[in-house]
């Protein structure tokens, strides 16, 4: 018995080619949203200078309080303890020139007294500038004016503290040391260039 021959045998078989546009159209248009719709990464920084070397002595102006000229030092420093904030100027350890703010009562360091002492000690020993000039940053290029004090540190504060003092605290007491609001509302520099260290 003969079997007739099949028809699918004989069909020439045409290859269908892949229709790449809609997923190119589809790409296309995700690409613009996932890049409206991505949160790109806020960096904070909070800029310090390593622990500063430097002679302290009589020729530094730093024992008398008075501050004898541009070489004299104000020596202030914060030193964060476990159970106190101790700031210090003219490497004072009592006396008038040294306090000690104790923790509050829920805790918490006195962030608002460390700001208040040390506005003022910028009124009380800083004082006003004693002159300015324009002088060229060295990295921008451009003209800045400078202002000259009666120290040569007046801009400066050493923070020190101990071991295992939470990282959050050393920052608080960063932020409380950069800047105040005078009366008027309007934030002026109170000693914007700390140096961190360690109480040894």
């Amino acid at each position: 018995m003969a079997f007739k021959p099949s028809r699918k045998k004989k069909r020439n078989q045409v290859e269908a080619e892949a229709n790449l546009t809609p997923v190119m159209n589809l790409i296309c248009v995700l690409i613009p949203i996932l890049l409206g719709s991505a949160k790109f990464v806020d960096l904070a920084l909070l800029e310090y200078t390593p622990p500063l070397i430097q002679e302290t002595g009589a020729e530094a102006g730093g024992g008398s309080g008075e501050g004898g000229g541009f070489n004299a030092l104000l020596e202030l420093r914060v030193n964060v303890t476990y159970d106190v904030l101790e700031v210090s100027t003219f490497n004072a350890t009592s006396g008038e020139n040294y306090v000690s703010l104790a923790k509050k009562s829920d805790g918490n360091y006195d962030y608002e007294g460390l700001r208040h002492k040390l506005v003022d000690i910028k009124e009380r020993l800083v004082g006003p500038p004693v002159s300015s000039s324009q002088q060229q940053n060295s990295e921008t290029g451009k003209l800045e004016l400078v202002e000259r004090f009666k120290f040569s540190d007046a801009d400066q504060v050493r923070i020190s503290a101990e071991g295992d003092v939470p990282l959050q605290t050393i920052i608080r007491v960063l932020d409380a040391c950069r800047e105040y609001r005078m009366g008027d509302g309007v934030y002026h520099p109170l000693f914007p260039s700390p140096a961190l260290g360690q109480i040894q």
